[in-house]
């Protein structure tokens, strides 16, 4: 059973991002804990301090009220799902993020982008991108419109140098789904290419986990990573992208990077994003 944090703004994204949670809760029996930052509000006038700030008990309350209600709205029984309310006042909404996964032992972050454009603005605004950058929690952005469907495709682009190390963190995550893991390598006719896919088959060929499969696909020097990328996804097959951070992942040029890149992003897909951890 997985732990999930859902940080809520009560905004239309993040109420979609819910009902994600909600229905991946149900898929893998895992529970929900919503998480809520107050404001921190300084006083400007003679009032006592304290009556500026918001009575925690009542935020809670109020978010455990807004999921039953949302939830019960689309016709679905909320208490199928076991859900906690966490709240505190924060001035700084990454690090309230990151001490509620920490203090509820939670195992994933699931939080709601605007889509494409929306996706620099969460991921690489002057909040949440600290928390992308510095967390070594996995979160998966559910764009705006996402509507869950069961995961039994996920998609992660590599380049192969670390294939075994990756495969160790993203097996697990496939388990949990018992999904079909695509491995995709862009294969650029490179000196060391034919050496890396060898390698690579045989290495996915001697795991227990049987759903993985190579996909070699031929790479357009004229396109970048995400481009070329794009153009391989069958979307309406895929219900996942998995991308990494750390040190030698594209996923970083994407996040820095050009219109183009950004291309990757528009097909509504949830994205996971995962921390490298390197010894």
């Amino acid at each position: 059973m997985l732990s999930i944090l859902v940080p809520t703004d009560y905004s239309p994204e993040a109420k979609n991002a819910l009902h994600y949670a909600y229905q991946f809760a149900l898929y893998t029996n895992s529970n929900l804990v919503l998480y809520h930052a107050m404001p921190a509000i300084v006083p400007v006038t003679e009032m006592p301090f304290e009556s500026y700030y918001l009575d925690e008990d009542e935020e809670q309350q109020m978010l455990l009220d807004t999921y039953t209600n949302f939830i019960s709205g689309l016709g679905l029984n909320p208490v199928k799902v076991q859900v906690k309310a966490l709240v505190d006042m924060q001035t700084q909404i990454t690090t309230g993020i990151k001490e509620a996964f920490e203090k509820s032992n939670c195992d994933l972050v699931i939080m709601g982008t605007h889509g494409a454009s929306g996706f620099r603005k969460v991921f690489l605004g002057s909040t949440t991108a600290k928390l992308i950058s510095n967390a070594i929690f996995p979160v998966i952005a559910i764009p705006g419109t996402y509507k869950f469907a069961p995961v039994y495709h996920l998609i992660y682009a590599s380049d192969l140098q670390e294939l075994n190390d990756e495969l160790a963190v993203l097996i697990p995550f496939a388990e949990v789904f018992h999904a079909v893991l695509e491995v995709i390598y862009f294969d650029y006719a490179g000196p060391e290419s034919e050496k890396l896919m060898m390698d690579a088959e045989t290495y996915i060929l001697s795991l227990s986990y049987k759903n993985i499969t190579l996909s070699i696909k031929k790479g357009n020097l004229q396109l970048n990573l995400a481009e070329n990328l794009r153009k391989h996804i069958n979307y309406n097959n895929t219900q996942l992208l998995i991308m990494y951070r750390g040190s030698h992942t594209w996923v970083d040029n994407l996040f820095m990077g050009s219109n183009s890149q950004k291309m990757v992003l528009e097909s509504g897909l949830p994205v996971l994003i995962l921390q490298k951890i390197i010894d």
